[in-house]
């Protein structure tokens, strides 16, 4: 592994470590039953318009609803393609990060939660940003542009969240048990 590809690694590991604290709730909660009861809105951008319209919203729910999940993965939009060639185009970041913030909702369903549509795409919405962000910074610092590929170099930033996920769930294994 390159000097590069550690530093990228390391990086993307806190933050998703970061992510994962915050999105919970965990997979070991489904298997003991602690489940509060899921909730799953399929129609797009009905929880944007209600926090929207809400009058008895202090601005709280905005904030947390819309803004933190265009966040929430802002930071992997940016990452990806400052330490990965593979990301050099939004078609794959965009991809990879619609299938994390999928797979995030999806923990969400079958751990109880709240699930949406809305979730997604200000997610993913959130991870164009963020590459936009870094595709300006590699265009004003050109020496920061990723140059090898290893053709393999996918693996890192799956094999960071698949690790997140089991350091989460081993987590909940010893700290519920």
């Amino acid at each position: 592994m390159r000097r590069r590809d550690l530093c990228g690694v390391l990086l993307l590991l806190v933050y998703l470590l970061g992510v994962g604290l915050v999105t919970g709730p965990s997979l070991y909660q489904l298997l003991i039953g602690r489940l509060p009861a899921p909730r799953l809105e399929l129609i797009p951008f009905n929880d944007i318009v209600c926090v929207l319209t809400d009058t008895t919203s202090t601005g709280l729910g905005l904030f947390t609803n819309i803004v933190g999940n265009l966040a929430l993965l802002a930071p992997l939009g940016f990452l990806l393609p400052l330490f990965w060639k593979c990301f050099n185009g939004a078609n794959h970041t965009i991809v990879f990060a619609a299938g994390l913030s999928l797979s995030i909702e999806l923990i969400q369903l079958t751990a109880g939660g709240v699930t949406s549509v809305d979730d997604l795409l200000l997610n993913t919405a959130g991870a164009a940003i963020g590459f936009l962000l870094a595709k300006l910074l590699l265009r004003v610092c050109p020496r920061l542009v990723p140059r090898r590929t290893s053709g393999m170099e996918w693996i890192y930033p799956v094999a960071c969240w698949f690790t997140v996920i089991a350091f989460y769930t081993g987590a909940d294994f010893i700290l519920l048990a």
